[in-house]
C-alpha cells in the first residue's frame, strides 16, 4: 500500500512539473497575443454594447466563441470602444507601439468615457449624446445620467460601480479562458513529448527505484518565488519567459521519465552514387523515425495524454500543494507550510 501511495506522490511531482511548462508556454501565448489586453477591450466593449450576443446555428455561434476566447473577436466593430482606448488618458497607459493595456482604473475610464460621448466633457453634450434611449450603451448610461440629476462627479461614480462588476465578471472570462487554453497547450505537449500517464504508471510500478528518487526529489524540493522585482518591459518580460520556460524543459529531462518517443535511426545500403540531371551527385541518408515507446499501448495512449492535458490544466500551484499534503498523510518528508 505504502509503495502504491509513493507512486501516486511520484506522479503528483511529474503533473507538477508538466503543469508549471504547461503554465510557461502558456504565458508566453498570453504575453504574445496580449490576451489580458484583449479581455479588457472585449469586457469594456461588451459593456458599451458593442458586441451582441452570437446568432446563427450551433456551430456558427461555437466558433465565434471560440474565435473570442482565444482572444480574436472582431474589434474593428467596436468604434465606440476604440475611440475610448485612442484617448490620451487610456493610450498613454501603454508604451508606443505596443499592445492595448491590460488595466484601466475606473476613475480614468469614467473620465475618458465622458470625454468620448460628450466630446468636451460638458453635461450638456453628454445629455444630447445619450438622448436615443433605444441604444444599448444609452439605455444603459440615461438613467445613470437621470439618477445622477446632471452631476458629473455623481455620475461618474455610478458609471466606475458599473465599470467595476463588468470587470470582475471580465476577470472570470479570463480565468476560464486562460483554463480553456491551459488544455488544450498541455494536450499538445503530451501529443508532442509523449507523456503519457497511463504508461508512466506502467513503468513506475516496474521501478521503484526511479519511484523512491521521485518521491526523494519531492520531499526537497521547493518552488523557487518570485522576488518582488520592478515590473519589468515587455520585450524582457518575454524573454524571461522564455528563459523560464528553457529551464523547465531541462528540469524535466533531467528526471529521466519514460516520455518521449523511441527513435531509430535507419541506414540504407550503400549503393553507387547516381548523378542527376543537374550534374550532382544524389546521397544516401540515414532515415529516421519515431515510434511509440516499447510495451506503449496505441489504444490507450491518446487517454493518457488526455489524463496529463487535465492534469496540466489544474495549474503548478495546485499540484505543489498536492505534494505538501501528500507527505503530511505519508507522515513524513516535508509538511504543508514547513520551509526548507
Amino acid at each position: 500500500m505504502l509503495g502504491m501511495f509513493d507512486i501516486i506522490i511520484a506522479m503528483i511531482f511529474i503533473y507538477a512539473f508538466f503543469a508549471s511548462l504547461v503554465s510557461g508556454v502558456n504565458e508566453l501565448i498570453v504575453q504574445v497575443l496580449a490576451m489580458r489586453g484583449r479581455v479588457l477591450f472585449e469586457g469594456i466593449a461588451m459593456m458599451l454594447g458593442e458586441f451582441p450576443r452570437d446568432t446563427g446555428s450551433w456551430i456558427v455561434r461555437e466558433f465565434k466563441t471560440t474565435k473570442r476566447r482565444l482572444g480574436f473577436a472582431d474589434t474593428h466593430l467596436a468604434q465606440r470602444t476604440n475611440a475610448l482606448f485612442a484617448h490620451p488618458l487610456i493610450d498613454t497607459l501603454s508604451p508606443p507601439g505596443s499592445s492595448r493595456p491590460s488595466y484601466i482604473s475606473p476613475k480614468t475610464f469614467s473620465t475618458a468615457l465622458i470625454y468620448v460621448l460628450s466630446m468636451d466633457g460638458s453635461v450638456e453634450n453628454l445629455r444630447k449624446s445619450l438622448e436615443d434611449r433605444s441604444k444599448p450603451l444609452n439605455k444603459l448610461l440615461g438613467p445613470m445620467l437621470d439618477e445622477a440629476k446632471d452631476n458629473l462627479d455623481a455620475f461618474k461614480l455610478k458609471v466606475e460601480e458599473h465599470y467595476n462588476a463588468v470587470m470582475d465578471r471580465a476577470s472570470g472570462w479570463y480565468k476560464r479562458r486562460t483554463q480553456f487554453m491551459m488544455f488544450f497547450v498541455g494536450l499538445i505537449l503530451a501529443g508532442c513529448l509523449n507523456v503519457d500517464s497511463i504508461y508512466i504508471v506502467q513503468q513506475l510500478q516496474k521501478n521503484p527505484e526511479q519511484v523512491q528518487k521521485l518521491v526523494a526529489e519531492a520531499a526537497e524540493y521547493s518552488p523557487v518565488s518570485a522576488q518582488a522585482e520592478s515590473t519589468p518591459a515587455d520585450q524582457e518580460k518575454l524573454i524571461l519567459t522564455i528563459r523560464d520556460l528553457k529551464n523547465k524543459f531541462d528540469e524535466i529531462n533531467t528526471m529521466g521519465l519514460p516520455i518521449g518517443w523511441s527513435i531509430t535511426r535507419e541506414t540504407p545500403s550503400i549503393q553507387p552514387e547516381v548523378e542527376s540531371i543537374s550534374g550532382a551527385s544524389a546521397r544516401d541518408e540515414s532515415n529516421i523515425t519515431f515510434s511509440f515507446l516499447p510495451g506503449q499501448h496505441i489504444g490507450v495512449v491518446f487517454i493518457g495524454w488526455l489524463a496529463t492535458a487535465l492534469a496540466g490544466a489544474l495549474g503548478a500551484p495546485f499540484w505543489f500543494d498536492a505534494i505538501s499534503k501528500a507527505f503530511a498523510v505519508r507522515g513524513s518528508g516535508r509538511k504543508p507550510g514547513e520551509s526548507n
